[in-house]
């Protein structure tokens, strides 16, 4: 079952255009706050997680007996909160889209325990989310809480779900404090998507390594998401042994990069290559062809963020794309059987490759039926179902899929792709490397 209000009905049928903020899902725009703080202010301490070994949902009931109780056979209640109108609504939906396709294949009940979606819009801002939080919360009583795609959101929701204890999935926000800053974890807060830097870091690695690039420049979208990306990366190149020449940063909603990208041709012979993190976005769609445009793209190659040449804003770029290299935790072209089933039944439903955020809408929807399965429907025992959630091992469409038992961050495959062209003259990421169990605590 599902209720919709009447507003968000009616954005339903009206669709939302545009794809220019969808840069905001890294960080949620430029006016996220400081990663290691929550804007209610100083946030709770949470009592210290056991560090167990993340272990296998069946193993994780076996230490919660209570989740054998007698179970409710009213509808167990999941909240989900994203952005669905406001210039962040394109991640809201695609996020949205992910997340129903997974609570459908589910059927009419989850361990023989019928459910329903309640749906609240969060407008992309704060206080609406942190409004609409206690909404579902106090008076829809739901049982779990996912679908958080911005990180200021999930900033100004931290207290608040963390004191009243509500087991939450946090399906796209990846602002770093959240999981890997121990004053700002929660034990009923996981993350399945990323904390910024996660599958970039790795990448650059391979710029140095394999691409044999030693001497890089950064160029960044100038809020938070871009300067966590970007520091992640300077500081694993430098690691590797590479030297870190300079680093611009451009304002969101930049419609002509021409003076960024007169400083990257100034330093044309002193550097190999550049880092480029401009999210999810129109914005990084512009400054992909302006910089082939320029001439630059034969000269000065780009390593692109894996949110640049994110699988759903590749036929926007064009021939522009082609040759990037990238790292990402998902791309349709993943050759594996559960992500063609995956590819295939999203392609009927949506008329549409699902995109990265698609596909942890629909990765945090397995993992909320992983852990509702193990405690056998009995969501009202908050205990069980959070070290349910703390164990769940999935085989996905990107591949196995667990929780970090310290962080409770995500354990992903990091794949490095490079943007290549098909004959049909359709553009897709070609899988170079695949570097598994990559954790939020890695770099």
């Amino acid at each position: 079952m599902e209720r919709l209000d009447r507003r968000a009905f009616l954005r339903r049928v009206l669709g939302v255009a545009g794809v220019s903020a969808l840069m905001a899902a890294c960080a949620g725009g430029g006016a996220t706050p400081t990663p290691t703080q929550a804007p209610a202010g100083t946030p709770t301490t949470a009592p210290a997680p056991t560090p167990t070994p993340a272990a296998t949902p069946t193993a994780a009931a076996a230490a919660t007996p209570t989740a054998a109780a007698t179970v409710s056979r009213e509808p167990m209640r999941i909240g989900i909160l994203p952005p669905l109108s406001g210039p962040a609504s394109p991640n809201g939906e695609a996020n949205q889209r992910g997340l129903r396709l997974a609570f459908e294949e589910a059927g009419q009940a989850i361990a023989g325990r019928p459910f329903e979606l309640i749906i609240e819009d969060s407008a992309g801002q704060p206080d609406q989310a942190l409004a609409k939080a206690r909404q579902l919360i106090e008076q829809r009583r739901v049982h779990l809480l996912l679908g958080i795609t911005l990180s200021n959101e999930a900033a100004a929701l931290r207290d608040y779900l963390h004191q009243n204890q509500i087991p939450t999935i946090v399906t796209n926000a990846a602002l770093q404090a959240l999981t890997r800053d121990p004053n700002m974890r929660s034990p009923y807060i996981f993350r399945i998507s990323y904390a910024n830097g996660q599958y970039d870091a790795p990448v650059a690695d391979y710029a140095y390594n394999e691409l044999g690039y030693k001497r890089m420049m950064g160029f960044a979208a100038d809020y938070a998401a871009g300067k966590e990306e970007l520091a992640a990366f300077k500081a694993r190149f430098t690691k590797a042994g590479g030297t870190w020449v300079d680093e611009i940063y451009s304002p969101m909603g930049t419609q002509d990069f021409g003076p960024y990208l007169q400083r990257i041709q100034q330093q044309a012979g002193n550097i190999d290559a550049v880092f480029q993190f401009h999210g999810l976005s129109s914005d990084a769609i512009r400054l992909i062809v302006q910089y082939e445009e320029f001439g630059l793209k034969d000269r000065i190659p780009l390593i692109a963020s894996g949110a640049t040449t994110d699988d759903s804003i590749l036929p926007e770029m064009g021939d522009a794309a082609v040759g990037l290299v990238s790292g990402t935790v998902y791309t349709a072209s993943i050759d594996r059987p559960e992500n063609k089933k995956f590819v295939e039944t999203f392609r009927q439903k949506y008329n549409r490759v699902p995109g990265q955020v698609d596909y942890l809408g629909y990765l945090g929807g397995l993992v909320a039926r992983a852990a509702i399965e193990e405690v056998k429907g009995n969501v009202e025992d908050k205990q069980a179902l959070i070290q349910a959630i703390k164990g769940v091992r999935i085989q996905g469409p990107a591949g196995e899929f667990r929780i970090h038992p310290e962080s409770q961050g995500p354990i992903h495959n990091i794949y490095i792709c490079r943007v290549a062209k098909r004959g049909d003259g359709t553009y897709f990421n070609e899988i170079l490397e695949t570097i598994p169990n990559v954790d939020d605590l890695s770099f």
